[in-house]
């Protein structure tokens, strides 16, 4: 079993922080099995799965989960979700990560939580401006927080204890380069530590390294804007191809690379609204390569366009 399912916290005194979700959450769950739906939000591995299973356990219901990136479409809702909610009986159905759901999809979600008789949906995600608002006033909003460093490393030491890996002194900096590069996602340090750990290497900061994936649609975007449209039309290609990129991962990095560019702040400006646009048309479930190349090439034409560029406005 691996570590994230193995230490997956199975009641509230194991939950690592996040007192402004647990103590109203808890206070709410002592009132009785009628509670409302639940909106979960925040960033990735800050613990709202964990919580949902914890909501279903004191519930006493089972508990149905879905992963919305998966299955972002109206036919998801229109098929199993609608047909497991109205099934006579208590249940809870939890949509990891709804944010990613396409808008016809939310508003068919909308209509079976607002029919729906015995179900207690849970609904997480990372960007609550995408949710609809239809869904988020039918919900108790609670917002999860980015881990602290020591609380990371703390939990990464009870990690080692329960398996009996000897902590040396020497361990100090790679334990501190897993915690930063975490950056308070707990699930992403334990599967960092576990893939160390089960390769046999040492923890150490060149280990951390080297399992960081690297930053291609970043670079890509940097030698577009540096004037070789193709090349970076080809790395964005191969990475996609080769390294399975998530829709996601590519647009944090790119929102990450623009603000490092060296370029003017109109070009940066004019950046993040094409990068905007892009992440709208990716959510509309259209080809996300053509959409990203399509952002490159506006990027490699970008700083050339004169200030007051009619193309751009609107």
């Amino acid at each position: 079993m691996r570590f994230v399912e193995k230490y997956r916290p199975k009641s509230w005194d194991e939950i690592v922080s996040q007192p402004q979700v647990v103590e109203p959450l808890r206070a709410m769950l002592k009132r009785g099995k009628e509670i409302p739906h639940l909106l979960f939000l925040g960033p990735a591995g800050t613990g709202k799965t964990s919580v949902a299973h914890l909501v279903a356990k004191e519930l006493g219901f089972p508990i149905h989960e879905l992963n919305a990136s998966d299955d972002r479409g109206i036919d998801i809702v229109r098929g199993f979700i609608k047909r497991v909610s109205r099934i006579r009986g208590r249940r809870v159905i939890l949509l990891d990560e709804v944010d990613n759901m396409t808008g016809d999809a939310m508003q068919a979600l909308r209509r079976t939580m607002e029919k729906t008789i015995g179900t207690v949906f849970i609904l997480t995600g990372n960007r609550g401006w995408k949710i609809i608002d239809p869904i988020q006033s039918r919900c108790a909003l609670f917002r999860f927080q980015k881990f602290k460093n020591g609380e990371v490393l703390r939990r990464l030491l009870e990690i080692c204890r329960a398996e009996g890996i000897s902590i040396k002194p020497e361990m100090k900096n790679g334990f501190t380069q897993l915690v930063w590069d975490s950056k308070g996602d707990l699930r992403k340090a334990i599967n960092t530590l576990e893939t160390i750990v089960t390769s046999g290497k040492k923890i150490s900061p060149e280990a951390v390294i080297g399992l960081q994936k690297p930053k291609i649609a970043g670079e890509a975007l940097r030698i577009a804007v540096s004037g070789d449209f193709v090349r970076a039309k080809e790395m964005l290609e191969d990475g996609f191809i080769n390294a399975r990129f998530g829709v996601d991962d590519v647009l944090d990095e790119l929102y990450e690379a623009v603000g490092s560019l060296k370029v003017t702040d109109a070009v940066k400006a004019r950046l993040y609204k094409e990068l905007k646009d892009t992440d709208r048309n990716c959510r509309l479930s259209t080809n996300p390569v053509i959409q990203f190349i399509g952002f490159i090439a506006f990027a490699w034409i970008c700083p050339h366009l004169p200030q007051n560029c009619p193309a751009l406005e609107g």
